[in-house]
């Protein structure tokens, strides 16, 4: 590929000036016999050398508009300016992470959407029309939160009179009662990481150590210490078990072969990072799991839920040896313990 990097750079400099900036449009109508990898590496070093005019769309800004289309224009000018605010921040007030913005315009275009069939701008939405809306909402949390998010942010930014969500009641947030996976769910697993190295790496470290997926993506070459048979980084101190150690062997061997002079630290790459130094993307990781009948997080969970099964259901362990907060303790031993309501429901039954 660094021949292919070459060629195109060449290519690209020879019909420009010395300083000129180079499209990202133009780097990608390059012949199409280049790999899209390399067109990848390309833009990168050009952005390196500081000599890319990124005109590219932005793919978040054309999900919310297509989201906010047929939204009112007033209305949705309105919604954008807290958009906005949210993906970048502003005066005392953070950006918030993409996962955060697509949830919470998602939890809000309904709304704006019945707005539009009745007014023209949100200066115009009453208490009275919050509440009714949201009492016809299966689990209004999540929509309770995003919309007194935004009314508060366009009252402060002097877009409305006053904020008809000051108050507003949130509603109980909706929690899920982990469960097991099926016995067919981890056959298939292991049938697909049988032939699939990343894969199996990948259903170790979260399956077996319970590692959130950024933490496996982030995961060094240096944590895995064959000779001390231990998995180690930061808070992560765990055995290696015979599973993990064969896993990563073998991914190991797959990975001098296909990048034998890669920098890289990280145990994971792929053929952008490879080039780099940085880790994965949640991009390379979703391919992967793409075709089988669980999430990742789903995966997590059932190894807590194995854990929890075999150490009598103590959410205070499960802290301790997992890292995480008391609420997700008490949620992943939940299916262990019965609902003191549902008992004495049944008690009192005759």
């Amino acid at each position: 590929m660094r021949e292919r990097v070459l060629r195109s750079l060449y290519l690209l400099t020879a019909v420009h000036g010395p300083h000129e900036s180079i499209k990202a449009s133009t780097v990608a109508t390059l012949p199409r016999q280049q790999v899209r990898r390399a067109i990848t590496r390309v833009t990168e070093v050009l952005a390196h050398l500081d000599l890319l005019d990124d005109d590219r769309i932005d793919p978040l800004d054309a999900w919310i508009h297509r989201r906010l289309s047929d939204v009112h224009p007033e209305i949705r000018a309105e919604a954008l300016v807290w958009i906005r605010i949210v993906r970048y921040g502003g005066p005392r007030r953070r950006p918030r992470s993409t996962n955060t913005l697509r949830n919470q315009v998602n939890a809000s275009a309904p709304f704006l959407l019945d707005c539009s069939k009745s007014y023209r701008t949100l200066r115009q939405v009453t208490r009275a029309d919050l509440t009714e809306w949201l009492a016809h909402c299966a689990s209004p949390h999540n929509e309770a939160v995003a919309l007194r998010n935004m009314f508060k942010t366009l009252k402060s930014q002097r877009l409305l009179f006053a904020d008809p969500a000051r108050g507003l009641r949130l509603g109980t947030k909706p929690t899920s009662v982990p469960t097991p996976l099926s016995a067919e769910a981890i056959q298939t697993l292991a049938a697909a990481a049988a032939t699939a190295p990343a894969l199996k790496l990948l259903i170790a470290l979260i399956g077996i150590h319970a590692l959130y997926p950024h933490q496996a993506r982030a995961l060094p070459l240096a944590a895995i210490d064959f000779t001390g048979g231990r998995l180690s980084f930061g808070d992560i101190d765990h055995p290696l078990d015979a599973f993990t150690r064969q896993a990563t062997a073998d991914y190991i061997h797959l990975r001098n072969a296909r990048w034998p002079h890669t920098r890289n630290p990280h145990l994971f790459l792929s053929s952008q990072t490879a080039h780099s130094r940085t880790p994965v993307t949640i991009g390379w990781m979703q391919p992967l799991l793409k075709d089988l009948p669980i999430t990742a997080r789903r995966l997590r969970e059932d190894r807590i839920l194995e854990e929890a099964a075999v150490t009598g259901a103590d959410p205070q362990h499960l802290c301790a040896v997992f890292n995480i907060t008391p609420d997700t303790g008490l949620r992943c031993t939940r299916p262990f313990h019965p609902d003191p309501v549902s008992v004495q429901d049944q008690e009192d039954t005759p």
